[in-house]
């Protein structure tokens, strides 16, 4: 059995109760110990299914946030 996939949803836990407060894409790769490509990748993600998204960009950091749900 393939042992790839099987933290994600604990990881897209984390971020969601990471992100309370809006965070940046290198302090959510630290709590995850992630790789920069991979913690983009799953905030991508994420952004598609409407659970994140990009709240604003300061210099080259996107400060990323919840979606409120409706």
């Amino acid at each position: 059995m393939r042992r790839r996939n099987s933290g994600a949803p604990l990881r897209r836990a984390l971020v969601l109760d990471s992100l309370k407060r809006p965070r940046t894409q290198r302090e959510l790769q630290e709590q995850l110990h992630m790789s920069p490509s991979g913690t983009l990748h799953l905030l991508r993600r994420m952004e598609s299914e409407g659970l994140v998204r990009g709240a604003e960009r300061i210099a080259h950091t996107r400060i990323w946030e919840r979606v409120k749900p409706k």
